[in-house]
């Protein structure tokens, strides 16, 4: 226990700071107006009521970023390596990659929703399309910036190729691909919020959206602490997989 609150004091602090804050300026000052900002105890009161439809709303998400995400983590992995493997593909793609990153993914949502058969491969490429992106560049990134004597060692060795792949050339340039990876995590989620905002019948932005067109501001909170915890946990349980792939680094 003590290690935890050592460890994770100042979290906790925030966190307690944020929830004060939100109860002098309600229920104290009376600053904010209580009906986009109404009182905690009434938002935590009636958001419990709405517990199971939020695991739906969380399971209907889930289900679209999960496979969003990893497809972009295995595309944009894969890619970037070999992209970065090869100086002259590399020459060649980099203006096209840098002109196509430049485009807001919000903006294709119109013409993935009409083009795509249905609203779910939509938001599944969508999700994917923006973080894709992201690993695509960081993982290029990293591979190039791998120190050239690593590769000249595997090449004085004669390691197969496969071999210096996965020995030298990834966990070399793994601790940028998971900076990217996280960034990308966190940007998905973003993504997802305005994928479901667009023709969506379930999803955490479904139900704050659904119930703000009711003016039902104490559920709106309700499912962006709900989210917001949500998030917390997914991000959690990357670092504690980044932490244990990347061991020898300087990790805590």
């Amino acid at each position: 226990m003590s290690k935890f609150l050592k460890n994770r004091g100042g979290t906790i602090l925030i966190g307690v700071g944020i929830v004060l804050f939100y109860i002098l300026m309600t229920d104290v000052t009376h600053i904010a107006d209580p009906f986009l900002f109404p009182s905690l105890s009434v938002v935590l009161t009636n958001g419990v009521g709405y517990l199971g439809q939020l695991m739906q709303c969380l399971g209907s998400s889930l289900y679209l970023l999960i496979i969003a995400y990893l497809l972009a983590v295995v595309t944009g992995i894969a890619l970037g390596t070999y992209i970065g493997l090869h100086s002259g593909i590399r020459r060649n793609v980099s203006p096209w990659i840098h002109a196509f990153t430049a485009i807001p993914v919000p903006l294709l949502t119109p013409y993935a929703i009409n083009v795509l058969p249905t609203f779910k491969a939509a938001s599944i490429f969508l999700i994917w399309l923006a973080a894709f992106w992201i690993i695509l560049a960081t993982t290029i990134g990293a591979v190039v910036a791998i120190d050239r004597r690593y590769l000249e060692n595997a090449a004085t060795l004669e390691m197969p190729r496969m071999e210096r792949l996965f020995r030298i050339v990834l966990p070399a340039a793994s601790p940028a691909i998971f900076t990217g990876c996280s960034v990308a995590l966190t940007l998905s989620f973003m993504m997802l919020a305005v994928a479901e905002m667009f023709g969506a019948d379930s999803g955490l932005a479904w139900f704050v959206v659904y119930y703000s067109d009711f003016a039902r501001y104490d559920l709106v909170l309700f499912g962006f602490i709900f989210t917001a915890i949500v998030l917390v946990l997914v991000m959690f349980v990357f670092d504690k997989i980044q932490a244990k792939a990347l061991h020898w680094t300087l990790n805590d």
